[in-house]
């Protein structure tokens, strides 16, 4: 259940609230500037909605009195209670925006203040709420200070939380100063700080307010747990000994805001005169029919219990009884399980799914949160993942996720996210932006696609004066970043919500337009688009930048005059047959310069190499690298590393270490173009392991190796190489001296600590 809250605010309404126009804010009043910024705050709480958040007005300096106070002591006079404390509605925002009261009468805010106490007081009685004031004046209404140590007592003692907003206050965060104060109020503002200093509360200039109120509102979630259960590495049921067992909670991180669901609305029930107490609710039911007798076309309701469901099987539709539908529902529990460990390198961005989600221990156990504390350092420290089976609730179907240990003191977690399963991913393979293979096989160097050394250059260039990590300026005059995701909000939810608003107070009025600084985070900054101006001018010179204009897509039929004659210059024949059409007139075949027949129709088509074979590893290899249509690069280099470990592993003495260092050295070289360079390090590491602790040894294949200095990719060869050139050279000569296979075991009879020191092997 969400906090309880109870919120009064107290505006002085007084006639120096309204009868001076200030300078500098396009002649508005300070009850203006008050009226603007707790309407905000009103709009807030209203769009929310929440049972929990009640809200009180209060306005003092009114010409007519009414509250409880008053009413019991006779005092407190001046002070109106517009609104007692209730879930603030529509009404509300309407009085404020339209019907603010104006008093000529100058009221004591002290007063005010105690007569809000008096309203929380009442309302909340003993009960739990966060109570707040806040207090809307100009100080310039004198104050009866009488009293002051009760009512800050009192403050403190139902723990309220005071904030003063002063219009033209002093405040130095801004630096914002009012010169010509009048005494009294210079007087009344220094008596307010001190309430606020001896409340613990805080004291607020109106500018200052105005601007943070500005900004889109963001209505604070308080976190609660999507999963209560365990973190579980093994089969604690089982081998509880061996088994690690963690109590954690599962808290959104992220996840998309949504807006409340609109309404349907009754403009029937609008225009009607006849009805009292309309709601204009559009109430929606579902009727289910059946065909009885095709030739009458009779239709018979049927109650939604006594349907089942079907499922499509090509054209037919197969039923389902409701017994039946137990098959699709999967036998789970409630469980965060440990399927396996990913090295960081080899988890990839994109396969995070959804929402993610923080992992930390269950509150207030010290030993859960000592247990996931050194799981995460492991993690941390290993530069590893966790892959989880992860389910919800019984009966959900599982889902996969991934833990990311996360270490920024004095905060420690996990993040949960969800990655896919296989039916989830997608891969598409498109042909290469940087590499141009001719019919021959031949690789291009030089090609109108192939972008130069210094297209490379100068795009580089544009990158780096794109960056905003200083395109702004802040309010001292120096560079900051731009659009951090702090600052970045959805425009649509935004706008939505703002015109909502606007309709609903100003109903005949049209919607406000975009707000310039949310339509600024769509766009350019202007000072980039000119500082980049030369540089775009020549990019667009240098790769030939054109406009394409299209004629577009259109569904409309168009129709031939008849009366014109159109002159068809391209037969049939002509099309059928790319020219040829005087062979066909004499019936005749067309041959190509080999002889052969060819099929005008239809064009025989050699199906792509898809695999690298044993009998012609090199030219299947070849010929997968320069397939243009698909991009078959790691799947062949995936099977050329198959390939030469068979060889290696196969070979009757050194028979075929020939033909699998020739296939390596092809290898070699294709990762350092392609950018493959991590996994073929990574093969080269792993068939090392298999050349040394292979029964019997195939130390003279390395030695091969070693002579001809076939070694790791270095970083000079290819950009995505990590590797160093002294690394290599140590690699190539560093022998394995002991056989370093780990012995696969059952996870659920191994215990835990041999499972982490398998983590610190690698």
């Amino acid at each position: 259940m969400a906090d309880k809250k109870c919120t009064i605010f107290i505006v002085d309404v007084g006639p120096t609230m309204w009868e001076v126009k200030r300078d500098g804010s396009e002649g508005s009043t300070a009850l203006d500037l008050a009226r603007k910024a707790l309407l905000a705050m009103l709009e807030a709480k209203v769009f929310a909605g929440l049972k929990s958040d009640v809200t009180g007005l209060i306005v003092f300096g009114t010409d007519e009195t009414s509250n409880q106070l008053n009413e019991q002591t006779g005092e407190y006079e001046n002070i109106t209670t517009l609104y007692p404390i209730e879930q603030p509605q529509l009404p509300i925002l309407r009085t404020v925006n339209n019907n603010m009261p104006r008093g000529n009468v100058q009221a004591d805010a002290f007063d005010a203040m105690i007569v809000s106490l008096n309203m929380i007081e009442e309302h909340c009685k003993k009960l739990k709420y966060t109570k707040k004031i806040y207090l809307f004046t100009d100080g310039e209404s004198p104050i009866n200070q009488y009293d002051f140590d009760r009512v800050s007592s009192q403050i403190l003692s139902q723990n309220i939380e005071l904030n003063i907003l002063g219009v033209d206050f002093e405040d130095p965060d801004i630096r914002h100063s009012e010169e010509n104060k009048t005494e009294n109020k210079k007087r009344n503002e220094q008596f307010l700080r001190k309430l606020a200093d001896k409340c613990k509360g805080t004291i607020f200039s109106m500018e200052y307010v105005l601007r943070q109120l500005s900004k889109p509102y963001i209505r604070p979630v308080k976190p609660t747990s999507v999963y209560r259960g365990t973190l579980t590495l093994g089969d604690p049921e089982t081998y509880k000994s061996a088994s690690l067992v963690i109590d954690v909670e599962l808290i959104a991180r992220s996840m998309k805001a949504k807006l409340k669901s609109f309404k349907k609305y009754s403009a029937l029930a609008e225009t009607a005169n006849n009805i009292e107490n309309k709601t204009y609710e559009v109430s929606q039911s579902r009727t289910y029919s059946i065909t009885v007798d095709e030739n009458v076309n009779e239709k018979v309701d049927v109650p939604q219990d006594e349907l089942d469901r079907a499922y499509a099987l090509g054209k037919t539709f197969i039923p389902i009884s409701k017994q039946d539908e137990n098959v699709f529902s999967f036998e789970s529990s409630p469980c965060l399980s440990i399927i396996s460990f990913i090295g960081k390198e080899e988890f990839r961005r994109e396969l995070v799914l959804l929402n993610v989600f923080t992992v930390v221990s269950k509150k207030d156990d010290p030993v859960a949160a000592q247990r996931l504390s050194s799981f995460i350092h492991v993690l941390y420290e290993k530069d590893s993942y966790a892959i989880v089976r992860f389910v919800k609730k019984n009966f959900e179907p599982p889902k996969l996720g991934v833990l990311i240990p996360y270490i920024k003191p004095p905060k420690e977690c996990l993040y949960f996210a969800r990655i896919p399963f296989k039916e989830d991913y997608r891969r598409f393979t498109f042909p290469s932006l940087d590499r141009i293979v001719s019919k021959t096989g031949k690789e291009l160097e030089v090609h109108e696609y192939l972008p130069t050394e210094e297209m490379l250059n100068k795009m580089g260039k544009f990158i780096e004066d794109l960056d905003l990590m200083n395109a702004a300026i802040d309010d001292d005059g120096n560079p900051r970043e731009y659009l951090k995701v702090k600052e970045c909000f959805n425009p649509v939810n935004v706008m939505i919500k703002k015109a909502v608003s606007h309709k609903a107070l100003y109903p005949e009025e049209p919607l406000p337009q975009p707000d310039p600084a949310l339509k600024a985070q769509t766009r350019m900054l202007p000072s980039l688009v000119e500082k980049n101006k030369e540089l775009v001018n020549e990019m667009r010179s240098l790769f030939k930048i054109k406009e394409v204009k299209g004629k577009g897509k259109t569904t409309k039929r168009r129709f031939a005059d008849a009366n014109v004659t159109v002159e068809q210059n391209l037969s049939l024949d002509q099309l059928l047959s790319n020219g040829k059409h005087e062979d066909l007139e004499k019936g005749k075949r067309s041959k190509t310069d080999n002889g052969d027949r060819e099929n005008t129709l239809m064009l025989e088509k050699q199906e792509p190499i898809r695999e690298v074979s044993l009998a012609d590893p090199v030219g299947n290899f070849k010929e997968m690298i320069a397939n243009r249509e698909e991009d078959l690069v790691t799947t062949a280099v995936e099977q050329m590393c198959q390939v030469v470990e068979h060889f290696v592993k196969s070979s009757f003495g050194t028979s075929l270490y020939d033909k699998a260092l020739e296939c390596l050295n092809l290898l070699r070289e294709t990762c350092a173009k392609e950018n493959e360079s991590e996994l073929f390090n990574k093969f080269l590491r792993e068939l090392k392991t298999i050349v040394f602790t292979t029964n019997p040894p195939r130390t003279n294949f390395w030695e091969l190796l070693e002579r001809n200095k076939l070694s790791l990719i270095i970083n000079t060869e290819a950009d995505d190489s990590m590797t160093t050139e002294k690394e290599a050279e140590e690699f190539l000569k560093m022998k394995l001296e002991r056989k370093s296979i780990i012995e696969t075991a059952d996870e659920e009879q191994m215990p835990t600590d041999e499972l982490l020191n398998l983590m610190d092997d690698d």
